[in-house]
């Protein structure tokens, strides 16, 4: 058995480190069984109502979870007076990080490139040694020692960290996003958008600072953070242990929900509309339709056949792990990033005419 430097006591076996209790395994868990509860929901629901019409799956699913999703859009969205609560929750959320901590989205940002585009990576494998660039504030010597520990424990690189954070977040914000707030709110949007983003980078700041101070690392080197151990651990500190570990379990159970519609169905959704429309399959046009015969079931349920294929896919990639999914999104985050600034230009000049 090997000794891991992390730890003086020899590391225990991969069976019974799996077999440690952790948030981690709660999640999944948790996960699990929503899963199967939502699958048991839909195919209730539909078994319970004859359907007037021949409806594909991926409408049957639909139908089960709107009643839901509009419910939950009531709460969240519920103004507070003039706007939905949430909405105020997190711009003075954000402008009170913004401005305690001195206007770090701003006053940082150089140091975040520099970090990104690997300016300090000999500062992290030169170990012990003294090799500290000019720019480096020493004062205590606590941003060199995070940086050398990041190099030992860390799962992935600067570069990788940030284009796994940009590849779930961009189509989401800065497309979908973008053209959702436009048609309900008009051209104007768009500013706010970009005032609200600028303040938003003081919340990502401190919710990655709080990440890495409170995270776990395994005897066998895998890291385990974010807000369900820091909000645990912080709160636990300050005497509020109780609230903490509530708070981390809600936000666990709440993290699930969002990582299915946020996270997954929104961009699955424009993802195979699209491709219905390329190729004509779009199951709405062949549920209501009287000529569509019982055997075309793959156009009726082309939905769900372009999602089930998108998760196979998306499988093969976040079964690995981090490291898996950090050398996949710093391939392809890159030119995502290119063929978007193109398409927008392109999209710019075809219609200058117009402006």
């Amino acid at each position: 058995m090997k000794t891991n430097p992390l730890t003086a006591d020899a590391t225990p076996s991969r069976w019974a480190n799996r077999a440690a209790f952790s948030p981690l395994r709660l999640n999944c868990w948790l996960s699990w069984l929503l899963g199967v509860g939502v699958g048991l929901l839909a195919t209730g629901s539909v078994a319970a109502q004859e359907p007037k019409q021949s409806l594909g799956l991926d409408q049957q699913i639909d139908q089960a979870f709107k009643p839901y999703a509009e419910g939950w859009e009531g709460i969240v969205l519920s103004p507070a007076p003039s706007m939905p609560w949430v909405l105020m929750l997190l711009v003075v959320g954000a402008l009170f990080f913004t401005i305690v901590f001195g206007f770090a989205n701003i006053r940082l940002f150089p140091l975040a490139l520099r970090v990104v585009s690997g300016r300090y990576d000999t500062l992290e494998k030169s170990g012990t040694e003294p090799v500290i660039p000019a720019d480096v504030n020493v004062v205590d010597g606590d941003l060199v020692d995070t940086i050398r520990n990041e190099h030992q424990t860390g799962e992935v690189s600067h570069f990788q960290a940030l284009a796994t954070a940009v590849s779930g977040t961009v189509g989401l914000g800065n497309i979908a996003g973008v053209a959702v707030a436009v048609a309900t709110g008009g051209p104007g949007a768009t500013f706010w958008m970009i005032v609200c983003g600028l303040l938003g980078m003081s919340t990502k700041f401190v919710e990655c600072t709080l990440g890495v101070a409170y995270r776990d690392l395994t005897p066998d080197g895998i890291v385990h953070g974010g807000p369900m151990y820091y909000l645990s651990k912080g709160l636990g500190q300050m005497g509020f242990g109780p609230l903490g570990k509530i708070l981390g379990l809600l936000f666990a159970v709440l993290c699930i929900g969002a990582s299915f519609g946020g996270g997954n169905m929104f961009q699955a959704n424009q993802a195979t509309a699209q491709i219905q429309s390329l190729f004509g399959l779009s199951s709405a046009s062949a549920a209501g339709n009287p000529a569509v015969e019982p055997a075309n079931w793959m156009q009726q349920s082309s939905g769900a056949m372009i999602g089930l294929l998108m998760a196979a896919l998306i499988a093969v990639v976040i079964i690995g792990g981090i490291k898996r999914i950090a050398t996949v999104t710093e391939k392809i985050v890159p030119l995502m990033a290119i063929l978007y600034v193109v398409a927008a230009a392109v999209i710019i000049l075809v219609n200058v005419r117009f402006l």
